[in-house]
């Protein structure tokens, strides 16, 4: 079926815009124009790159950009469809997701002049894992906070100690590190959505004297 056309022959804005927000903050923004399929149609109104118009942007800080290309289609009716989906982001701040992981934890006893006699042990233990999700703009460097601090547990879920203690028989140190397990970037145009895995990693020794 066709239609009669009648007023603009630019590219006309349809009631369809779609709005996501990722976990992470990163926002896709996609709509819909038409307009009468003629010769004089314009193929280059959208290009992947450049900034949809603020009003189109909402509710994105600071703009959103064209990404990937805009995609045509001839509705058979004598319009063309375009549709232009754009990426931004809603918040700089990102999101914590806090998570264990059941893993080995090695304790290693020293006697103060006799290596020989030093042994190691492994246990169980559960370790924090903290995923940090963000939304970036290309050309920033994303790295994880140092907060919150991650820990070590027992398999009763009670927190290993962190530091040293002395006595007059022996020195007991828990070890308490942050590890980055992976860091994730995955590219929307002019923004990018950055995945890091940090976990508690650590060990015990016990020196005897």
């Amino acid at each position: 079926m066709s239609y009669i056309y009648h007023g603009e022959t630019d590219w006309i804005k349809q009631p369809n815009r779609v709005v996501q927000t990722f976990r992470s903050g990163l926002c896709m923004i996609q709509q819909d124009y038409i307009r009468r399929a003629d010769d004089s149609i314009d193929y280059f109104s959208f290009r992947e790159g450049d900034a949809i118009s603020p009003e189109d942007a909402s509710p994105c800080i600071d703009g959103a950009y064209i990404f990937p290309a805009p995609s045509y289609q001839d509705m058979g009716n004598g319009f063309i469809k375009c549709t232009v989906t754009a990426y931004g982001r809603v918040n700089t701040s990102g999101v914590l997701d806090l998570n264990k992981r059941l893993g080995n934890y090695s304790s290693t006893f020293f006697v103060s002049g006799f290596p020989s006699l030093t042994t190691t042990a492994t246990s169980q233990k559960f370790f924090d894992v903290g995923v940090y999700r963000f939304a970036a703009r290309k050309g920033e460097f994303i790295t994880a906070p140092d907060s919150p601090t991650l820990y070590i547990y027992d398999l009763d879920g009670v927190p290993l100690p962190v530091g040293t203690t002395v006595n007059s028989s022996f020195q007991e140190t828990f070890f308490l590190i942050r590890q980055i397990e992976a860091y994730e970037s995955t590219n929307y145009g002019e923004f990018l959505e950055v995945i890091i895995s940090v976990s508690a990693n650590g060990d015990f020794q016990r020196i005897t004297f």
